[in-house]
């Protein structure tokens, strides 16, 4: 079994499906495929030293949007050829799941190979708890990937975004 899976099988275990709430325009319905620049997430190498954390902006240019879907964790560039053809020119993490339930979602930054820095970020399938985020978080790292994490905002009960502070490496 790849480290992949079972570090998302746990952290669906634990963390059910939610559906995907109304979507605003038909755009955002859409799903992304292989051929759009939607990809797999895959086992990383575990290789990966802590460092100095990352300073990113919120709008990054690499920045992409990650989903964990019932059966795989997907992500793709926010911004590109696919979100051309959207209303809004950016992807939604609707488009990744075809507005359907998932598990969990947000923004990531490649910041090495193997390392990134991700957040919570998601309007329709952000975690609902520190906890939550803490798992999310984990399960990056227990697939093969250094992680920096964006955290959880307690005093709002909310997921920090990326460019909001500096992140925490995830031990």
């Amino acid at each position: 079994m790849s480290k992949t899976k079972q570090a998302f099988d746990r952290f669906r275990h634990t963390y059910p499906e939610r559906e995907c709430p109304p979507v605003g325009h038909e755009d955002e319905r859409r799903e992304m495929t292989s051929a759009d620049g939607l990809e797999q997430w895959r086992d990383g190498t575990g290789e990966v030293a802590e460092g100095e954390p990352p300073m990113l902006m919120k709008n990054h240019p690499k920045l992409r949007l990650w989903v964990v879907r019932a059966e795989d964790v997907v992500h793709a560039p926010e911004c590109g050829s696919f979100a051309d053809t959207l209303n809004g020119k950016e992807i939604k993490h609707s488009n990744l799941t075809g507005a359907r339930p998932a598990h969990c979602g947000g923004q990531l930054v490649f910041v090495e190979n193997d390392a990134v820095a991700l957040d919570g970020g998601s309007g329709r399938y952000g975690p609902r708890s520190k906890e939550e985020m803490t798992a999310v978080a984990r399960a990056f790292k227990n697939s093969g990937y250094g992680v920096w994490s964006y955290g959880w905002d307690d005093e709002n009960a909310w997921p920090f975004r990326i460019g909001s502070r500096l992140p925490q490496w995830v031990k």
